[in-house]
This record gives structure tokens, sequence and C-alpha cells, in this order.
């Protein structure tokens, strides 16, 4: 079966985005012309351009284009930002508090990149992740125990030990001795 080829009458009456992005890969129609058609077709239908870039991240030809190479890439940044010294930390108190002090956000921001606290700490970019995702698991955590700041900053490091797991079962009422453990330190002064 013969691939159709699209003319740009045909791009035109294209009536949703997918079917847009579909036509011009399947037309002879030059980049520049297509540009042109785009507004063209955007007036005529009322789509936007990011209508039109939503449609294209998720048309298997370009969602293969963009993974042309991941592999290659991820282990180049990976050896990149990769700043262990040894191959596998223990994470000391001190540690655990250098981390905290450098994991904090203003305006919804952080401060600094997880490559900089990567290269800070001297570990991987993975390994930060982890620890801000247990982090944020404990600030949950905290929240809906309605823990005091005082106890929070008590309790904080020993919980960044637990596991992230325990964590999740934990927010899910699943394993209730972490619960346990700050309802009774809560009652006490």
């Amino acid at each position: 079966m013969a691939k159709t080829m699209y003319t740009e009458e045909d791009i035109l009456k294209s009536k949703t985005p997918m079917e847009y992005i579909d036509r011009c890969l399947k037309s002879k129609v030059s980049w520049g012309e297509k540009s042109t058609l785009a507004l063209l077709w955007q007036k005529k239908t009322g789509h936007t351009n990011n209508d039109i870039k939503y449609a294209r991240n998720r048309h298997p030809y370009w969602k293969a284009r963009k993974l042309e190479g991941n592999t290659e890439r991820t282990r180049k940044r990976m050896a990149t930002h990769k700043y262990m010294a040894e191959p596998k930390h223990m994470w000391s108190d001190s540690r655990i508090k250098k981390f905290l002090k450098l994991n904090h956000k203003i305006n919804e921001k952080f401060i600094h990149r997880d490559w900089e606290i990567a290269q800070l700490m001297e570990t991987t970019i993975a390994g930060v992740q982890a620890w801000r995702r247990k982090y944020n698991l404990i600030m949950k955590l905290f929240s809906k125990m309605h823990t005091r700041p005082a106890k929070r900053a008590e309790y904080i490091i020993p919980l960044m030990r637990s596991s992230e797991t325990a964590l999740r079962a934990e927010l899910r009422d699943k394993n209730p001795a972490i619960s346990n453990l700050l309802r009774k330190q809560r009652t006490r002064k």
C-alpha cells in the first residue's frame, strides 16, 4: 500500500492537531511553507501553537526521533555528574544535616540543583533525588500527623534513615510504626 502524499489543501482541511501533524509528515511541502500553513490552519480552526506542540510530542514519529541516542546521552550525563570518590557512602548525621541545609526552596524553586548538591556531597544525582523524595515524604508525614516544628527537627534525621518504601507505606496507613513513634513522643513534654 502506497503512502498518501498530502497537499497544502489537505493539510489545511485537518480537523485535529494530531491529524495536522500526521498530514504534514506525509506531505512534500517544504518546512518554510509548513510554518505558513500552520498559521493559516490555526486561524481557520482556532487551535493554538501549544495544541500543535502537544500533538507533535505524542506522535509516534516524533517520539521515536526524540528517543534516538537517548541511552548515549544518559550515560554521558551520568559520567559527567558522577562525583563519588568511593563506591558507597554511609550517610552520617552530619552528612544528612548538610543535605538538609542545601535542600531549601525559595519561591517553590530549589536554591541548589541536583548536580550542585551531588558535587558538594560527593555523591550521584540519583542519590540526591532519592534523598529529596525521602525528605518530601517525611514532610507530608509531619503534616499528616500535625507534628510541631520543634519535634520535626528532633525526628527528621532518624526518619531520613528510614527507607522510602516504609515512608510511603506509612503515608498510606499500611505501616503504623512511625506514626506510633510520633504519637507517643507528641504526648511527652
